[in-house]
């Protein structure tokens, strides 16, 4: 009986001080539903308004968190075999558009992104190997790059998980884009002077939207969800 009758007042005095201590911190605490995840509406929503654009308005855009998705952004190993250079210069890319097929958005774009694969992938190795203090895996990961028939090619598959996540966040932000892989990477690197290790793989415009011109697109089209999906269950 007298067991019983402490643990009931042992119960109690738990209870109370969570109570004391949830209000005097002030903080609220939300339950989440069971089968509730939570979501990213703006992201979702986005999606459906997200077009690779053919022309910008003039101004500026706020490009800094779009960088910090590609330095976020997953690679094999880590590694992140690749560069970007960020291109504001007028003159550079008026100096660049002959050689992109003459698309509006080399130019009129605010900020153009030039992911450039590395060559040397040994060489980023070593030195990813070196910053994260991983020489225990150096033999696995040097074992891993012999066996890739076509180096560059990996390194610009890397970047091109890095677009993909630098797409993401302006369309999170509806920050106008349009990726483009048009372009003469030869001609690209001449003008702009980019180490010989550095090979310009594919470009992301970025800047405001032109509304009306976006307007006067042709619909959008996607193949539905049957024909790009096989489920395999």
């Amino acid at each position: 009986m007298y067991i019983i009758i402490g643990f009931l007042v042992l119960i109690i005095i738990v209870l109370v001080i969570r109570m004391f201590f949830s209000r005097s911190s002030g903080v609220e605490i939300i339950k989440m539903p069971i089968n509730e995840k939570p979501v990213c509406p703006s992201f979702l929503t986005n999606l459906d308004w997200r077009r690779a654009v053919k022309t910008f308005s003039p101004g500026a855009v706020d490009y800094e968190p779009i960088l910090r998705a590609i330095q976020a952004a997953p690679s094999s190993f880590g590694v992140q075999p690749y560069r970007v250079v960020i291109l504001t210069n007028k003159l550079l890319k008026e100096d660049i558009k002959p050689h992109c097929f003459n698309q509006a958005q080399i130019t009129e774009c605010d900020v153009l992104l030039v992911f450039c694969a590395i060559k040397n992938v040994e060489g980023r190795m070593d030195e990813y190997i070196k910053a994260t203090d991983a020489e225990p895996m150096r033999e696995m990961m040097i074992g891993f790059l012999k066996n890739i028939p076509d180096k560059v090619e990996w390194s610009r598959k890397q970047a091109y998980i890095g677009l993909g996540y630098a797409l993401a966040a302006a369309t999170e932000l509806k920050i106008a884009s349009c990726p483009i892989e048009g372009f003469l990477p030869d001609k690209v690197a001449e003008i702009l002077a980019t180490d010989p290790n550095y090979i310009p793989s594919v470009f992301l415009a970025l800047g405001r939207e032109n509304v009306e011109a976006t307007a006067e697109m042709r619909p959008r089209f996607k193949f539905p969800m049957d024909n790009l999906f096989h489920l395999e269950d």
